[in-house]
């Protein structure tokens, strides 16, 4: 969870908090803002064509620790910069980290948990993302108010310290699998019937029914505002 926490929740979700008055201090376009927010998903979508190989060549702990440092050192960098192309610059850095950091810990679910515990354990891990929110959400503006137009700087400041503090955490505590532990997967074994039992045929209809009510709840970020 802390993962997500600091290189979805404040690395990419934060932005929204801290781009209007960092607009606003350095004379940003509307134009140049929108970049600054396309580099990083540009830089996450490098990230994830070549995360497999990371995983495979040096493994999730340290691929993770690395994306989450990425992430903090170019947050914090950019607290110390006012050119536009640096910004942009650094923050496509922040999005390479990102997805460094996130898609391995999305992997470590499937090592970690049993089937039948997964979709709870992936349902946790995403409330990082909530917890992030909710702290940029109120530090930024306590921030903006309290320091006025320097306030966006400390907020990538600290906020990109905060990052870099998990990504010692995660290089310390995370491991690549639970047999390297001596451990096994967390969950209990998933009891099954007959492939054409009654028990099965209810789970398909539950599942097909959840992903019905499911569906059009995701379509509404097509059309929600940003």
């Amino acid at each position: 969870m802390l993962a997500v926490f600091g290189c979805i929740g404040l690395g990419r979700l934060a932005l929204g908090m801290l781009l209007p008055s960092m607009g606003t201090d350095l004379g940003l376009s509307y134009a140049q803002m929108g970049m600054i927010s396309a580099g990083n998903f540009a830089g996450y979508l490098g990230a994830v064509f070549f995360c497999g190989w990371l995983v495979r060549r040096f493994g999730s702990r340290t691929v993770i620790a690395f994306g989450l440092l990425a992430v903090g050192a170019s947050m914090i960098l950019i607290s110390r910069t006012s050119h536009y192309p640096m910004i942009l610059a650094l923050y496509v850095l922040t999005g390479i980290g990102t997805g460094a950091a996130n898609m391995p810990v999305m992997g470590l679910v499937a090592h970690w948990f049993k089937a039948c515990s997964r979709g709870r354990a992936g349902g946790l891990l995403m409330m990082g993302n909530g917890f992030a929110i909710m702290l940029s959400g109120t530090l930024v503006p306590l921030l903006t108010a309290s320091q006025g137009a320097a306030g966006w700087r400390y907020g990538w400041l600290l906020l990109g310290a905060l990052v870099v503090t998990i990504a010692l955490t995660a290089a310390t505590l995370l491991r690549d699998n639970p047999e390297g532990m001596g451990l096994q997967p967390i969950g209990a074994e998933e009891h099954t019937g007959h492939p054409g039992s009654t028990v099965n045929e209810h789970r398909r209809l539950k599942h097909r029914a959840g992903c019905w009510c499911k569906s059009p709840l995701f379509s509404l970020f097509s059309v929600s505002p940003m």
